[in-house]
């Protein structure tokens, strides 16, 4: 099925005859196109993509089984010409309350349904598989032409930013989040970006990064050490290590993402350290950095074979540091294919 056929079955299901859609990633992913600023509407018969001149004519040569309608003065006048429906939806995550204002005043007659699509993007076709494949491997090689280079004396923004030049070099369009390195106390912060702190003997150094290539994106995080680790740093690194193999041993399509996740809480507290590990266990990987499905507390619904989930688990020190192993995988009937090649062990770099 198409993605645009799976978008209409999804909107028969939801007794939906018309759908605004304005998230550039559903829009990439329903039509092709890559660029910006522009509003797609589907009904059981047509597909059209409104947006402004600097895109006309990509959206055509991108986006050729679409009507593509060029305005001159925002999007709701053309938006009002569209339905013929007023059972009409938007993915209403993606618009402003100003926005969701102005199509509503453009279309008063309709009641509104949100819808959230980004499900249906769990299961990713080949294509999808092959360019994360890709990104994956670019941020795996960036990485290890850094380890040479990681050592005391380099301030955190440094790295990140030799990082990032590996992964362009190699092939990417741009990084996929804000790169994080953590080096020292700051390791104990889970999403603590690169600052100008300079690293020094003894830190633990979490690099936590990825990469878009050609829309999709990796992610993948890694923890060392400079110089030769204290008791305490091989001590949670050999649980946090021990916890991200049991995720992907357990790890397969059927069980839910609270089950996962509590496979491997509960290791982690049996090891003394629960209340240091504070985030989920992780997430869906594609268009976007943060996909669904997640691998939480809260995820009660089975996990599809072929999508993409991170598996990251950590413990957090306040004022000492962190650790987090994270690995990229492929969710599979009877397990997970870890996409993520960087060695995981424990590195004390001179």
């Amino acid at each position: 099925m198409n993605t645009l056929a799976k978008l209409r079955a999804f909107m028969e299901e939801q007794h939906v005859e018309g759908i605004f859609i304005k998230g550039d990633s559903s829009i990439r992913y329903f039509t092709g196109f890559t660029g910006g600023e522009s509003l797609l509407y589907v009904d059981a018969d047509r597909q059209a993509l409104i947006t402004d001149s600097r895109y006309t004519l990509q959206a055509r040569q991108q986006a050729p089984d679409c009507e593509v309608i060029e305005h001159l003065h925002g999007f709701w006048p053309e938006a009002a010409k569209l339905p013929k429906s007023t059972a009409l939806a938007l993915d209403g995550d993606y618009f402003s309350y100003a926005e969701q204002q102005a199509l509503a005043a453009a279309l008063p007659q309709v009641s509104w349904k949100n819808l959230n699509l980004v499900g249906l993007r769990q299961v990713k076709s080949g294509e999808e598989l092959a360019r994360i494949r890709r990104a994956v491997a670019i941020s795996d090689e960036a990485f290890e032409q850094l380890l040479p280079h990681i050592h005391a004396g380099r301030r955190e923004c440094d790295l990140a930013a030799e990082l990032e030049y590996n992964m362009r070099k190699l092939g990417s369009t741009k990084t996929s989040f804000d790169t994080i390195v953590a080096s020292g106390k700051r390791s104990a912060l889970p999403h603590g970006v690169a600052s100008a702190k300079v690293v020094e003997k003894g830190d633990l150094v979490t690099f936590d990064f990825g990469c878009v290539y050609e829309g999709y994106c990796s992610d993948i995080t890694r923890t060392v050490v400079i110089g030769k680790a204290a008791p305490w740093q091989k001590e949670i690194y050999g649980i946090v290590l021990e916890a991200n193999l049991l995720g992907e041993k357990v790890l397969r399509s059927g069980l839910t993402g609270i089950e996962v996740d509590r496979t491997v809480r509960d290791f982690i507290t049996s090891k003394g350290y629960g209340p240091n590990f504070g985030h989920g266990l992780g997430h869906g990987v594609g268009l976007d950095i943060h996909e669904k499905p997640v691998l939480n507390k809260a995820n009660n619904l089975p996990l599809p074979s072929g999508a993409i989930v991170t598996v990251e688990p950590g413990i957090y020190l306040p004022d000492r540091g962190g650790v987090r192993i994270e690995d990229t995988v492929l969710v599979t009937n009877d397990g997970c294919e870890r996409l993520t090649s960087v060695d995981k062990s424990l590195k004390e770099l001179a």
